[in-house]
């Protein structure tokens, strides 16, 4: 048998080279040893360098012990001044392409530290600077006072960064009990201390099965800036109290107030009013107008304000998608804007209408009603408004019975998405409404414009059920035949 020709190394072609060397190169980084650390300390350091395999090691991590005094001068000292409101670690991954491994590990962030970092800027607990990074497995969970640092959890700054299984526990807001009756931004009843979860800032960014359990008065997720962000099988929940029990208080900053609110009820008084059921937190997904496109999948939400407030600039090239998501026991389940997809997606109106469809133009909805009907005040299934919607509302196989509460066209979300604020009509052009909800009737507003409505209820319009009874030319026994009319 001949013996094996070796084939120099010196004698490829230089492409050949090229590729020899990488396809090595990437063996020998898949192979590396992974690092484990037990401490905070070591693992800013080894996440301050880059291509790093880490794995922290189970077990409880407890920021006071990282935030010593040399590790607080050094977060002083990088604080941003020349920014009106600089983000304020108290961690930083600085490093790039990175898999830090915490299965089995929890950090917790006692909320008396929100008083050692540096005030003046938003606070990010944990901040992913880097890019390309990978974290999976990680618990973080707030201990300590009911305070809040008016910041987050965990912020996703760096590009292309990947969250899987991360769950964080948030706890410590002020006020908290009240949701947002007394103020979420301005105007404010009492200075607010709020404390949310996970911030999306990085283009790229992808989480999957994360879980953001909230006690505190903020978001849950919330993405901010950066494009073509995907979030799967990831879970919100927040808690509910009724407006009944919040009137019942003795003590507290709502009693201390009067029970007053920022907002205008239906009676023009702005105090709380019985009979709804709040969240104590915000919303459990919600973008803002700098994010680029969006995508959601399996995502649920559970007792937050709005489940979903998901919509796109009006000039967005691409549309922002939800698909196949679930809200449940919310203040409302969707509340969509601008140039946004919601597929097969379902919810409830246990305490708050399924959709707030406030305005914009272009959005697809398609969505399933679910659930046992209304546990509190509701006084819409929908409203609808904006331009070139298209809209199909179904109800769950079986329907249960449910009260019939409208589906308001021509109608917009009342002030804050606020139950108790009236709603009051907004235009609505060119709006295709499907209607399969056999219970809830359309009612339309004199702002609809060129609609095009298809319903298995019936269909009234606003202005006559404004009229007076007198002029609805009904007999003069009413509808039933032969009972005449009581003489006066």
């Amino acid at each position: 048998m001949p013996s094996a020709r070796i084939f120099p190394y010196s004698a490829m072609k230089q492409p050949f080279r090229k590729i020899l060397f990488a396809f090595l190169a990437g063996i020998a980084v898949s192979s590396a040893a992974e690092i484990e650390v037990s401490s905070l300390a070591d693992l800013a350091r080894e996440t301050a360098r880059s291509g790093q395999q880490i794995r922290l090691k189970p077990g409880v991590y407890r920021m006071s012990d990282y935030l010593t005094e040399p590790v607080l001068a050094e977060i002083r000292a990088g604080v941003d001044h020349s920014q009106k409101r600089p983000p304020v670690p108290m961690f930083v991954f600085r490093g790039n392409d990175n898999r830090v491994d915490c299965e089995g590990a929890v950090i917790e962030i006692d909320t008396s530290l929100y008083q050692k970092i540096p005030s003046g800027g938003y606070t990010r607990c944990l901040i992913v600077a880097g890019s390309g990074n990978t974290i999976t497995g990680l618990s973080i969970r707030n201990t300590g006072a009911n305070q809040g640092s008016n910041g987050n959890i965990l912020s996703l700054a760096g590009e292309r960064t990947t969250l899987e299984n991360v769950t964080l526990q948030v706890h410590g807001s002020f006020p908290y009990g009240y949701g947002d009756l007394l103020g979420k931004g301005g105007p404010n009843l009492v200075t607010l201390q709020k404390q949310s979860g996970i911030q999306v800032l990085g283009s790229g960014s992808v989480l999957r099965r994360c879980r953001v359990f909230s006690r505190a008065l903020g978001h849950c997720f919330y993405i901010q800036v950066g494009d073509n962000i995907r979030l799967e099988d990831c879970y919100a929940e927040g808690t509910m109290r009724a407006t009944s029990d919040m009137l019942r208080d003795t003590s507290g900053p709502a009693f201390e107030l009067g029970f007053r609110s920022v907002y205008e009820n239906r009676e023009g008084r702005y105090t709380i009013v019985p009979g709804y059921v709040k969240s104590l937190v915000e919303d459990g997904f919600r973008t803002y107008g700098n994010a680029g496109r969006v995508t959601l999948v399996n995502c649920t939400a559970i007792n937050t304000r709005a489940g979903f407030e998901i919509g796109a600039p009006e000039n967005a090239p691409q549309k922002a998608l939800l698909e196949n998501c679930v809200a449940r026991g919310c203040e409302r389940a969707y509340l969509i804007g601008s140039q946004t997809i919601v597929r097969r997606c379902r919810g409830d109106i246990a305490h708050g209408p399924l959709l707030y469809l406030r305005g914009g133009r272009d959005s697809e909805v398609d969505l399933e009603l679910v659930g046992d009907g209304p546990q509190s005040l509701v006084h819409a299934v929908a409203t609808i408004a904006g331009e070139n919607h298209r809209v199909r509302l179904t109800a769950q196989p079986g329907e249960r019975a449910i009260p019939a509460l409208p589906i308001l066209l021509g109608f917009g979300m009342p002030q804050h998405a606020e139950m108790s604020s009236p709603i009051r009509p907004a235009p609505a052009r060119g709006i295709s409404l499907v209607n399969e909800i056999a219970a809830a009737p359309v009612i339309t507003s004199d702002e609809v414009a060129g609609a095009n409505v298809t319903s298995q209820s019936r269909t009234f319009s606003d202005a006559a059920l404004s009229a007076s009874p007198g002029s609805w030319n009904l007999p003069a026994g009413g509808i039933a035949p032969g009972v005449p009319a009581e003489k006066k």
